[in-house]
């Protein structure tokens, strides 16, 4: 019997199994990258250039090879990728991306840098995406010969995720519809839920807030939404919980979202922000009665 698994992070894990009463336990020091998320904005027709360097925190040597994919958030726009091969997708910044060496050998403790380049067509627009994987063989280890055994196969794999962004072209937009506010009674949470749909031309990851507030301006509950990750024309569902009583009353519910997290944390002009209003009406049992949108 042959076991293959494959990881896509840069923690440390354990491999353990037990077959016909022998138990055996396996540690796997990863490599290190210096930069799991590269984001460059780049003008029409010029080029960027960079170093990742992979460390080797092994007492072994790392041969390694590399090799780029495409990749996209998954349906459910909480952050979970997926990969295609090269060049397969209309978001594809693979041909735009040269790099060198393909294969390395690192020793034990050492270190490695690799050289990329990023070239953008003098006619690109928008925004487009890659992924630059660090692959290995980690390890193996079996049952002896003439024996029934197993043997497992750790294929080790970290990636450099390239968002780029071809510079004064690109729009960040969202909207924001079919707000939800439901509770039957005080037993149980209020629960906001919005859609969200991507309208841009790039990606983005939300970071979201809604307050209710009284007919005096007073704020009675206030809490945060799940974070959504999408590419352009993704859509997604920002959902939050206020489990707190909420007197009976006519209120505003004020949703603000800033479309720019990610461009920020990466030292980027900050993001649009964009809010949503609804009046909501709460009944003597703390259900919600009337919802109605004000802009």
């Amino acid at each position: 019997m042959k076991i293959k698994h494959t990881l896509n992070c840069c923690a440390a894990f354990f491999v353990a199994f037990s077959l016909l009463g022998v138990g055996r336990v396996w540690a796997v020091d990863l490599p290190h990258i210096s930069q799991s998320k590269i984001r460059l904005s780049i003008p029409p027709g010029e080029s960027r250039y960079g170093e990742i360097t992979v460390e080797n925190p092994s007492i072994d040597p790392r041969s390694m090879k590399l090799y780029m994919e495409d990749w996209y958030y998954t349906i459910g726009a909480d952050g979970t990728k997926e990969f295609a091969p090269p060049g397969t997708l209309a978001t594809s910044a693979v041909p735009w991306i040269s790099f060198s060496p393909s294969e390395i050998t690192i020793p034990p403790f050492g270190k490695q840098k690799i050289g990329y380049s990023v070239k953008v067509p003098a006619d690109a627009k928008g925004s487009r995406y890659a992924s630059l994987f660090f692959e290995n063989l980690a390890g193996k280890f079996g049952g002896q010969a003439g024996q029934v055994g197993a043997s497992v196969d750790v294929i080790i794999r970290i990636a450099s995720l390239f968002y780029i962004e071809v510079e004064g072209t690109v729009t960040r937009a969202a909207e924001i519809s079919n707000i939800s506010v439901t509770r039957q009674n005080n037993n149980r949470p209020l629960i906001i839920e919005a859609a969200f749909n991507n309208t841009g031309s790039v990606d983005l990851q939300t970071a979201s807030t809604f307050d209710i507030m009284d007919k005096n301006g007073m704020v009675v509950a206030r809490g945060e939404f799940n974070d959504v990750y999408t590419f352009p024309s993704d859509k997604g569902l920002l959902k939050a919980r206020w489990k707190e009583e909420i007197p009976e009353g006519i209120y505003d519910l004020i949703i603000t979202m800033d479309l720019g997290k990610a461009q920020a944390e990466a030292g980027f002009k900050r993001g649009p922000v964009i809010t949503k209003e609804a009046r909501i009406s709460i009944g003597p049992d703390g259900e919600v009665q009337s919802l109605g949108d004000l802009h």
